[in-house]
């Protein structure tokens, strides 16, 4: 990973850290996008850092704390905007993050959880080395989930990656289970078409 790039994920997970002691609120956070796929092991070249995060009371419903949060990081020299999704937007609250400079203009995209089993899925984050220091990243089962949910061209292309060359954490028995209960099934099944006729 870029030096350059691997500070700017340092970065955010100190800032993450930073305000949720300040703000004495929780915030449970992991990486989900291009990064959650290398660090097990699928290579994937991306330049986003992806986050899902909770706390309780979540921004998703209270507006102090929403503002908070963003008067916390402007102090720190970036720059924040909340996202509000549609009502039948799949993201319904983002927080895009830019950091200071020299960093600028590498930032984040952090999605707060709004499902159960994303709350759920935060719970069993793993701790990963990435570029010699330790960063949470979603349990390669949820991030398969996130990522047949979003259900995107690239999306289907990381679960595709994630099932040909599987880390040993990944349980494809209890990924069949989580993915029934979440109406998913079909969709991984295709995946597994996918991978089983390479």
């Amino acid at each position: 990973m870029e030096q350059r790039f691997a500070r700017a994920l340092r970065t955010v997970q100190t800032l993450l850290e930073q305000v949720a002691l300040t703000l004495q609120v929780p915030i449970p956070f992991a990486l989900i996008g291009g990064l959650a796929v290398s660090a097990w092991g699928a290579v994937r070249a991306t330049q986003d850092i992806d986050l899902l995060a909770d706390s309780n009371p979540s921004p998703l419903g209270n507006l102090h704390l929403r503002s908070d949060l963003k008067k916390f990081l402007e102090k720190k020299g970036c720059v924040a905007e909340w996202r509000l999704g549609d009502v039948d937007d799949p993201i319904p609250l983002l927080l895009r993050l830019e950091l200071p400079r020299p960093l600028h203009p590498l930032g984040a995209d952090i999605l707060w959880a709004h499902k159960l089993w994303q709350r759920e899925a935060l719970l069993r984050k793993v701790a990963v080395k990435v570029s010699r220091f330790e960063v949470f990243v979603l349990h390669p089962e949820d991030l398969i989930l996130m990522k047949l949910e979003a259900g995107g061209p690239q999306d289907l292309l990381d679960v595709r990656a994630l099932l040909s060359n599987p880390p040993p954490e990944l349980n494809r028995h209890r990924l069949k289970r989580k993915a029934a209960q979440l109406r998913l099934s079909s969709a991984l099944e295709r995946c597994l078409r996918v991978v089983r006729s390479r």
